[in-house]
């Protein structure tokens, strides 16, 4: 005789929007540190431009690129001379990739849509990976 199990649809809905607004947290932490994380990109690009227009750096090859137009010029220089450059920023411990992300406001949007006070408990296994 199989045993049927069944899970509170709002107890399984609220768990599934607080793992949601937690994912929604870390995804703006990271964009703000990835922002962040840009401008000091271009800060730096904009002091080793200085450098090179000051001529404190020497040039060590060039590489005209025709099909494309561009030119590639690589200097030698101390390292001490450089200014320090920052890091690019760890996505943070259990952030969702974008499938997962989508996948799980979908299911969230699924849930509330359905009237029943109760889901399978297969249903619970296949969402599980989300709490």
């Amino acid at each position: 005789m199989a045993t049927t199990i069944k899970v509170d649809r709002l107890v399984l809905l609220d768990a599934l929007n607080g793992r949601l607004a937690e994912q929604d947290k870390f995804r703006a932490d990271y964009k703000k540190a990835e922002e962040k994380y840009n401008k000091a990109q271009e800060a730096f690009a904009s002091k080793i431009i200085a450098l090179a227009k000051s001529g404190k750096l020497e040039i060590h090859n060039t590489n005209y690129r025709s099909w494309n137009g561009i030119l590639e010029i690589e200097f030698k220089v101390d390292k001490d001379k450089l200014p320090t450059q920052v890091e690019r920023p760890d996505r943070p411990d259990g952030m969702f990739n974008d499938n997962d992300y989508e996948e799980l406001r979908k299911t969230i949007k699924l849930l509330g849509m359905t009237a029943q006070p109760d889901v399978p408990a297969s249903l619970y296994k296949s969402v599980s990976q989300w709490l």
